[in-house]
């Protein structure tokens, strides 16, 4: 779906503004590929979207552009033509258009935008990449950092293909700095207990990932690797994974503290609660802003 782009700008001029430089107009593309964005100085330009031969507004209140943003948000690339008309369909059949918090609970927008995190694209693309801040360096990934790692890990490519693009995420993040300095000096045992304490699970094969490596068998890659594919961790850290999106989706930002820690609270103390804290991001004002 390619959606008409018409920019509004207004210039305002002051007396003591025309002495000075005016600010210039800046095209930001965050990612290659994806709609970019108008800045007029610092300012970001919000565009006015036109359906294409008409003078019809687009907002993210029209369907096609909701599920088109789901794409963009969540799996960093522009929608697939047999997906985007199955989402398409399945929100438009959605009584009153998909709105509401609990109208509708298995047809909605709330239903829709889950759909995309729980989807098995995102599991193994983005809260796959998630879980190696996780493991290798027992923090949470940063915007900045999520975003290009999303786009290497690769789309909606075939199987062999995927793999061969983790082999190479796995491989160059145990170059990184950070993990150089976190791990350098340290023996394969140590590296080994320090990946289960990140990981936060116990490691049935513990001894066995020490003596592989030991033995030159398994590299450090491939042991953190496996670490971050085990259903312990992918289970442990998915509701954390699932808050960070939430942030990284929807607002392009960091997580806020106390929001953050809020809003993990409220899914470990009952998991599906999910949909209060979707509906909490979709229909704020720092998302409907965005468009």
């Amino acid at each position: 779906m390619k959606f008409c782009l018409t920019l509004l700008l207004v210039a305002v001029v002051s007396g003591t503004a025309l002495a000075q430089s005016p600010p210039t107009l800046r095209i930001v593309t965050e990612t290659p590929g994806l709609p970019s964005e108008l800045f007029y100085g610092t300012t970001k330009v919000k565009p006015l979207r036109l359906r294409p031969g008409t003078n019809q507004p687009i907002t993210i209140d029209d369907i096609d552009f909701f599920v088109q943003q789901q794409y963009i948000d969540f799996l960093v690339r522009m929608p697939d033509g047999t997906g985007f008309a199955n989402w398409n369909a399945t929100l438009g059949g959605c009584p009153n258009g998909g709105f509401g918090e609990f109208d509708n609970p298995t047809c909605d927008r709330v239903h829709v935008s889950a759909g995309f995190y729980r989807s098995e694209e995102f599991l193994g693309r983005g809260y796959w990449a998630y879980r190696f801040y996780e493991v290798g360096f027992d923090r949470r990934p940063l915007y900045a950092e999520f975003v290009p790692d999303m786009v290497r890990v690769g789309g909606s490519q075939s199987p062999a293909a995927a793999d061969a693009a983790k082999i190479v995420y796995t491989t160059d993040f145990v170059t990184r700095p950070e993990f150089q300095t976190k791990y350098g000096n340290k023996t394969n045992s140590e590296y080994v207990n320090l990946l289960e304490s990140n990981a936060e699970i116990t490691l049935s094969n513990k001894q066995a990932l020490i003596d592989a490596l030991t033995a030159g068998t398994k590299t450090r890659a491939q042991v953190l690797r496996e670490v971050v594919e085990l259903k312990a961790t992918e289970d442990k850290f998915f509701n954390r994974g699932f808050v960070s999106m939430q942030y990284f989706g929807y607002l392009r930002r960091d997580p806020d503290t106390i929001g953050y820690a809020n809003w993990v609270q409220t899914l470990e103390n009952d998991p599906n609660n999910y949909r209060h804290m979707i509906f909490g991001f979709i229909y704020s004002n720092e998302y409907r802003n965005r468009f």
